[in-house]
């Protein structure tokens, strides 16, 4: 089956949401199976199996499950006092591109604020969009990152979505390290697994269609 516009609209949003602090409600939408169903009929199409969605399967008790989603959320990206791995796209590369910026730390790595997190300041600017006060020091975060492309599917062509995957999302190949190297629970890796079939499908579509020959599947 393959995804509508709408649809794609709809996934950015529930990785967004993945990836936000946790909320009961999508706790319970995992629950009830709705996030395995409306994902599993995608991926024959997308070259993959329901082992992909492991950690979308519902548990037994569903209080145990968001206690221990919180403490996840905790361990793996907020917190003090230990590594993290991070959701923001400036802490993957170097914090500029332009090579004649001479502070020292102009081409290091694990920044905030980088030549992604202008970028992407820049871009919700143009679309009149008002970032929230607590999320302006990380403009390039994930979800942030998420919301946008889901915007770009209501209203923009599929050149420009395809622009954005190339300039802010190449970055979710490390990210996905990151969660491997820190153990992540099932329910990240399914999240982050999805993601990153999602996008290289989606690169894959677009490239072959801004070039004018005929769509893949």
């Amino acid at each position: 089956m393959l995804m509508t516009a709408r649809e794609k609209e709809k996934f950015c949003k529930l990785i967004a949401a993945m990836f936000s602090p946790p909320e009961r409600e999508m706790s319970e939408h995992i629950q009830t199976g709705r996030i395995h169903s409306f994902l599993r009929q995608y991926l024959p199409a997308w070259g993959s199996d329901e082992t992909l969605l492991a950690g979308f399967k519902a548990v037994a008790d569903p209080e145990v499950y968001f206690a221990e989603w919180e403490r996840e959320y905790d361990r793996l990206f907020s917190g003090v006092g230990r590594e993290k791995a991070s959701l923001i796209e400036s802490c993957y590369k170097p914090w500029t591109q332009d090579p004649g910026c001479q502070l020292s730390f102009a081409h290091g790595q694990r920044l905030l604020m980088g030549d992604s997190a202008l970028h992407m300041t820049a871009l919700f600017q143009h679309a009149g969009i008002e970032v929230p006060e607590s999320s302006k020091a990380c403009p390039d975060h994930l979800v942030l990152e998420m919301e946008f492309l889901s915007a770009l599917y209501g209203r923009a062509t599929d050149r420009e979505i395809r622009q954005f995957i190339i300039d802010h999302l190449d970055w979710i190949p490390g990210l996905k390290k990151e969660l491997i190297r820190f153990l992540a629970q099932p329910f990240y890796i399914s999240a982050i697994e999805v993601l990153d079939l999602f996008l290289n499908r989606e690169r894959k579509r677009l490239e072959i269609e801004d070039h004018g020959e005929k769509s893949i599947p």
